[in-house]
């Protein structure tokens, strides 16, 4: 096929467009994974986080509880 006065060959460009289309998936893929699994352990250290905080709530109430009762 003549483009602009220079022969163009089709089924090779196609071939080639194809070829790196199917390369870029390929690597979103793999970027999809990798993201999948941060944001799995970013949930993981958040679960982690939360429970901490609840222990040191409870902590905190425990030491309240205690000063109370040394201030009597």
């Amino acid at each position: 096929m003549f483009l602009f006065g220079i022969e163009v060959p089709i089924l090779e460009l196609l071939v080639i467009f194809c070829t790196v289309v199917v390369i870029y998936l390929i690597i979103l893929e793999i970027e999809f994974r990798q993201l999948k699994s941060i944001a799995k352990k970013f949930d993981e250290e958040e679960v982690l986080l939360s429970r901490e905080m609840r222990e040191l709530r409870n902590e905190i109430s425990e030491l309240k509880e205690v000063i109370k009762a040394l201030k009597k």
